[in-house]
């Protein structure tokens, strides 16, 4: 079984602790999805336990290769490689100056070691890992590549980002350094996927800052534009341009190829700025709105209850001010909404200025549990245990000791890009440091808010509490909105959904939606919730809302 888990663990891309799947019990259970499997990096090993089946150990993962003592099964390229490396367009050169080297390597779809060609990765943490490949594109590896492919060697300016080595050295044959991503395109949802998948961007981040331009030159299939679009997210949008391959060639090796040098030339030269904002023809945007025409909107990530799902789903790029009077459980729904789309997948930072950590981090494992965390019917010790690795995973948090807008969004950019976040709280506003005093301040921080959203493709939730309501002339008060925020307008009128949280004299929870700037974000209308406050866990009560525009579906 150790040696299960060490081959295991050897391709991931593990982070200082963590959890990921177990490959003892995983695979046979229902939850095939479950991270079960606890992992705490100490050096070169890993120390796991398994929650499920109590699997626990420790096992090395890798072996440093020395510069000066190279394995004794490595060679230069030998004569038929280099014919093969030719045949694909690349010269000798190039294959020197990006290191390829030769080796007997066991490939397991072949039962046996054959000749390969390896591409040296070597790790930021300063481990080493080589990507093999054979004449009959079979592929192997030994160590586990973690960093970006001779990012070491990057000296600036453009940084080119590949889905493979092998696209990668075809830059280098038109003399220009590109990178390649270690563990290729997902084939899954982003949201499945293990958090530390990327994390090779955070190991590189100061080269991105350094960088003129980020261009992604990755597969034009569907996984290769998921790549793209992610990196592009954690990175900044605007920071990115991306490369469209000729008709016919699926990446940089195909065109070079197929069109030769000129024809990858060209196809850099001719690469585009990721769509963000500013002067675009219509082209640019062709293939995306054919997408939407075939696929239909994205109606974001709803939590699982019809009632409130009819109502709001959380979508990226989308700014919700969320309102309501003190003590109405405005932190309470996000909370427990925040675990749902967190148990989907969502990685969540938080900034909350009126909630201490710890008491935040008990309230989530509440959630996920559905167990008070005091009282005597509290969760026990190890159900808490397992919470708090499962909000670890992912949950993160800025403090508050830099309030200011630019402070908070620029910590979230590293959540982005270090953890993959797809939802940023706020709660509340009152406590940001604000750009300038009054209107103008606050439009400032609600742009600079919706901004970040687009650019990084975020969700936000901001809490602002409504100013003193008066009664009306009728004894009642008027329903409070984006309108009835002390300060601007703007909270209204920037926002893409708006909810108000009221508590109701029987103790449920009514959220009111009150502007969806889009039908697929939600409609206005009402639903009624019951809330158990030892859990924090919200369920099921009634609906009640206006047209059905934008949700035939479903």
């Amino acid at each position: 079984m150790e040696s299960i888990v060490q081959e295991f663990l050897s391709k991931q891309s593990l982070r200082s602790q963590g959890r990921t799947l177990c490959p003892a019990c995983g695979p046979e259970r229902r939850k095939k999805n479950d991270r079960s499997l606890s992992v705490k990096l100490d050096g070169d090993t890993a120390i796991y336990h398994c929650h499920h089946c109590e699997i626990s150990g420790a096992v090395q993962l890798w072996e440093p290769m020395p510069e000066a003592a190279p394995p004794k099964n490595l060679s230069p390229l030998s004569g038929a490689q280099l014919e093969y490396l030719d045949g694909r367009g690349i010269s000798g050169r190039a294959a020197e100056e990006c290191g390829l080297i030769s080796g007997e390597v066991y490939v397991q779809s072949r039962g046996k070691e054959v000749p390969a060609i390896g591409w040296v990765y070597r790790n930021a943490d300063g481990s080493h890992a080589t990507k093999w490949r054979d004449g009959t594109k079979s592929f192997t590896q030994t160590g586990a590549a973690r960093s970006l492919w001779r990012i070491d060697q990057w000296d600036g300016g453009d940084l080119i980002i590949c889905e493979g080595e092998m696209d990668a050295t075809s830059f280098a044959e038109i003399g220009v350094f590109a990178t390649s991503v270690p563990n290729g395109a997902p084939s899954a949802r982003v949201e499945d996927l293990d958090s530390t998948k990327f994390s090779y961007l955070w190991d590189a981040q100061d080269a991105f800052k350094r960088a003129d331009r980020v261009i992604l030159a990755t597969d034009g299939d569907a996984p290769g534009k998921l790549l793209s679009e992610e990196i592009a997210r954690r990175v900044g949008k605007a920071r990115c341009w991306q490369v469209e391959w000729p008709d016919g060639c699926k990446d940089a090796n195909d065109t070079l190829i197929f069109h030769g040098e000129e024809g990858l030339r060209k196809a850099l030269d001719d690469s585009t700025p990721w769509p963000v904002s500013g002067l675009r023809d219509a082209s640019a945007f062709r293939e995306k709105a054919l997408d939407l025409f075939r696929d239909g909107m994205d109606h974001g990530v709803g939590i699982g209850l019809l009632e409130l799902d009819m109502l709001y789903r959380t979508n990226p790029q989308t700014l919700t001010v969320w309102t309501g009077i003190p003590g109405s459980g405005k932190t309470a729904i996000q909370t427990w909404m925040a675990s749902c789309l967190a148990d989907k997948g969502w990685n969540v930072a938080v900034f909350s200025a009126e909630t201490p950590t710890e008491i935040h981090l008990l309230q989530l494992a509440a959630c996920h549990v559905g167990k008070p965390y005091e009282g005597v019917k509290k969760m026990s010790e190890a159900e808490l245990g397992d919470a708090l690795d499962w909000v670890d995973t992912r949950f993160v948090f800025l403090d508050e000791s830099e309030t200011n807008i630019s402070s908070i969004l620029d910590r979230a950019h590293a959540a982005v890009m270090r953890n993959g976040v797809r939802l940023l709280v706020i709660d509340p506003y009152n406590f940001i440091s604000l750009p300038e005093e009054g209107v103008g301040g606050i439009n400032k921080m609600l742009v600079s808010l919706k901004n970040f959203c687009v650019e990084h493709g975020v969700a936000i939730w901001l809490t602002a509490h409504p100013q003193k309501q008066f009664r009306q002339h009728d004894g009642s008060t008027p329903p409070i909105t984006g309108y009835s925020i002390s300060g601007s307008a703007g909270f209204f009128n920037t926002a893409d959904a708006g909810l108000t949280v009221s508590r109701l004299s029987d103790g449920k929870t009514m959220v009111s939606n009150w502007k969806s700037r889009f039908p697929w974000v939600g409609k206005l209308g009402d639903c009624i919730l019951d809330f158990d406050f030892r859990s924090g866990v919200f369920s099921s009560q009634q609906f009640s809302g206006g047209s059905d525009d934008g949700f035939d579906d479903f």
